[in-house]
């Protein structure tokens, strides 16, 4: 038996615009125009519908309308009775709660979807209006009270001993040169690469995965020197001058 043919229609395509009130008026217009003694032929709403690029019910809509105030002799009103936006309104939830809730409880979006009882999509939404925040924290050195007075000592005997109290100055730094490193990792522990299908595994070794190479950056930063407006040092030392 052979199978049936089906003709499929997306969802897009069946939706329509809701008509403005001018085109309605014009729909009644030319539904009482075709009309004859009140009445419509048999194709007529389909035709119309057609011509304005709306749904058969809606023009049918409009013409009962229509036909009910012509009979009671009133004013013919087809305009639409949505007002506003006609969707569905969001329902709000009260995030005051989240308070309570412990920091460790609430890391990550599915923890406080899961303590609210609100979807992770409109906790979402609710980031992207502003009503929700994410905050990446990190820790702070605890500062002792012997701690904190030597950094205000060190910032007191930065201030030039030469300065007077009424125009007190920091020192130049001149005779300061600040020293930094940082470590790097010649290589990680666990890496991804992207590979052709042909291609041999990398082979990567090492005696110690606790232990990898690393390679040291030392940064030496000073203030510029001048001699009789000459800058003999600026950025880089030069090898003369050694």
């Amino acid at each position: 038996m052979p199978c049936p043919h089906f003709s499929f229609k997306l969802l897009g395509d069946s939706r329509r615009k809701d008509a403005t009130d001018e085109v309605r008026q014009l729909v009644f217009q030319t539904l009482l125009a075709r009309s004859n003694n009140g009445r419509l032929g048999k194709k007529v709403t389909e035709e119309v519908a057609a011509q304005f690029g709306l749904g058969l019910q809606t023009v049918q809509k409009i013409w009962k309308r229509s036909k009910a105030s012509l009979a009671q002799g009133t004013v013919v009103d087809v305009k639409s009775r949505k007002r506003g936006c006609s969707v569905r309104k969001e329902t709000q939830i009260d995030l005051e709660p989240l308070c309570n809730i412990p920091l460790n409880e609430r890391m990550t979006l599915d923890e406080v979807s899961r303590r609210l009882h609100v979807g992770k999509a409109k906790l979402i939404r609710y980031m992207h209006k502003g009503l929700l925040r994410c905050h990446s924290n990190n820790i702070k050195p605890y500062l002792t009270e012997v701690n904190k007075k030597t950094r205000l000592q060190w910032c007191v005997n930065m201030i030039d001993q030469e300065s007077t109290s009424n125009d007190q100055r920091f020192k130049a730094l001149f005779d300061h040169v600040f020293i930094d490193e940082k470590w790097l990792f010649l290589t990680q522990n666990s890496a991804k690469y992207y590979l052709l299908p042909n291609e041999d595994d990398p082979h990567r070794t090492s005696k110690s995965k606790n232990y990898i190479p690393r390679l040291m950056f030392l940064c030496v930063t000073a203030r510029p020197r001048f001699i009789n407006g000459v800058c003999i040092f600026m950025e880089k030392l030069d090898a003369s001058l050694l």
